[in-house]
């Protein structure tokens, strides 16, 4: 996530006065909350920052350790007259990966959205529009066009998942034994996240109180979602034990690649691991690769998009998986 995108998430956290919270409550908050590479350093200074800025009512108690930071009991939000050319590229930006914001949070921005739209068209600073024309974010794999999402559907799943509530609702399944897919009733469906991937939205939900087990369901696999008034059956310390889950399952593998000297992914200098080191090979025009990386299915899609400019030396098993894969392509297109 973004540092914007960040901070706006800190100032959610952060009380009116007289109530008040620490640094560390709020670091705890964003890790639970999806910033899992954020430490307390960063957000010192993010609460810093926000405090010089002086546009939030953000204040802070140093009365006693910890300190306490509020929002002032008498603030009344951002003053949009103050909005300068810089915030409201900022908000420009904000808005077009909005998405996945919680519907209470874009009600609340759509004004700022609205004035940022608008001091960008009228700003007569040369640098900003520059700026705006010259900056985006392109997606390098194949463009899919996401199928259709009901915006009801959409609004009542981001509400059920902010208030922590139950649904029912319709949901597409696939099984194993039928021959098409077919449309069931659930009620009792717990909420557990959203997340936008290459392009389509996943919600991740459980099914009554019972049965653990996450489903990943795209939105346009949902419909005629009832908000419950029922509390979402999950535990607080989910996200953790997510985390916890993810990373334990996550063995890591020594790679050996052997990679072509022109291949993009050398001369643009990416990594796949912080410790890869690159040296010469004895077979000419091409490079030896070394990184300790995760084999999982991420890293086997990267590397079959690199085709032929690569072989994998090690690990064995992943090896065993593109000689495989060669294999199989071959049979396809001999024939």
């Amino acid at each position: 996530m973004n540092a914007f995108q960040r901070k706006l998430d800190i100032l959610q956290f952060i009380p009116r006065a007289p109530r008040k919270v620490s640094s560390r409550q709020i670091l705890d908050n964003l890790q639970n909350s999806g910033h899992a590479n954020i430490d307390m350093r960063t957000v010192q200074r993010d609460l810093k920052s926000l405090e010089q800025i002086g546009l939030f009512g953000l204040e802070v108690d140093k009365r006693s350790k910890p300190f306490g930071w509020n929002i002032n009991a008498c603030f009344k939000k951002l003053n949009l007259s103050l909005m300068d050319g810089n915030t409201a590229l900022a908000f420009n930006v904000l808005e077009q990966s909005s998405e996945t914001l919680p519907n209470t949070t874009l009600k609340e921005l759509q004004p700022y959205f609205n004035k940022a739209e608008q001091i960008l068209a009228h700003d007569n600073d040369s640098l900003l529009q520059h700026w705006s024309k010259s900056v985006s974010n392109v997606q390098v794999s194949q463009p899919l066009v996401p199928p259709d999402i009901d915006p009801v559907t959409l609004e009542r799943l981001k509400s059920a998942l902010y208030y922590k509530k139950q649904v029912n609702a319709d949901i597409k399944r696939l099984f194993k034994r039928a021959k098409k897919a077919v449309w069931k009733h659930y009620d009792k469906v717990n909420p557990m996240g959203l997340i936008q991937q290459n392009g389509r939205l996943i919600f991740i939900c459980t099914f009554g109180s019972l049965h653990t087990r996450r489903y990943s369901l795209p939105i346009n696999f949902i419909r005629n979602v009832e908000v419950t008034k029922s509390d979402c059956q999950q535990s607080n310390d989910y996200h953790k034990s997510f985390r916890a889950e993810l990373a334990s399952t996550q063995e890591k593998a020594e790679l050996k690649l052997l990679i072509n000297d022109n291949s993009f992914f050398l001369l643009h200098g990416y990594k796949l691991a912080e410790d890869q080191n690159i040296c010469s090979s004895t077979i000419a025009g091409k490079s030896l690769l070394t990184a300790t990386v995760t084999d999982d299915s991420k890293l086997r899609a990267f590397l079959r998009g690199l085709g032929s400019n690569i072989e994998v030396l090690e690990p064995l098993a992943l090896r065993r998986y593109f000689t495989g894969l060669s294999e199989s392509l071959y049979q396809t297109y001999c024939n």
